[in-house]
């Protein structure tokens, strides 16, 4: 399973996020290399990180996004992260924010996908990967 990061963020809190997301996502490659199941090929984990502005939330921008194709065996997933919870968080509580999202789609994605997805094993994996427990994400 290939594993994609990327995000919709504002400038103002883009540089920390790209300096998290680089790390992040250079350390989950090497879980493609596992079988988590069939039912998902491409993997799309996009954070968002944008003040919330009434009059762009109406016109339906920065929505969150849960898309599973199944037939094509791809996910979309772009999932909200407060901007001022990441704006005044210091450096590790932003990259366990970072890591929640990840964790959050991950368990979203298994909800949708009934069968041929592990998501529990993914979740774990990850959790081992940045050595952060459960109860740590589960809290934020």
């Amino acid at each position: 399973m290939e594993i994609f990061m990327s995000g919709e963020i504002e400038t103002t809190v883009s540089e920390p996020f790209r300096e998290i997301l680089s790390e992040i996502e250079k350390r989950l490659k090497v879980l493609e290399v596992n079988d988590y199941g069939n039912a998902v090929q491409n993997l799309a984990i996009i954070p968002i990180i944008i003040k919330v502005v009434p009059e762009f939330e109406s016109a339906g921008f920065h929505k969150e996004r849960k898309l599973y194709k199944k037939k094509t065996k791809e996910a979309d997933y772009r999932l909200r992260i407060d901007y001022q919870s990441f704006l005044n968080a210091d450096h590790e509580i932003k990259k366990l924010l970072v890591i929640k999202n990840v964790v959050d789609c991950v368990r979203l994605l298994g909800e949708k996908i009934k069968q041929g997805f592990d998501a529990e094993r993914l979740e774990s994996d990850v959790l081992c990967l940045f050595k952060v427990a459960k109860e740590e994400i589960d809290s934020l």
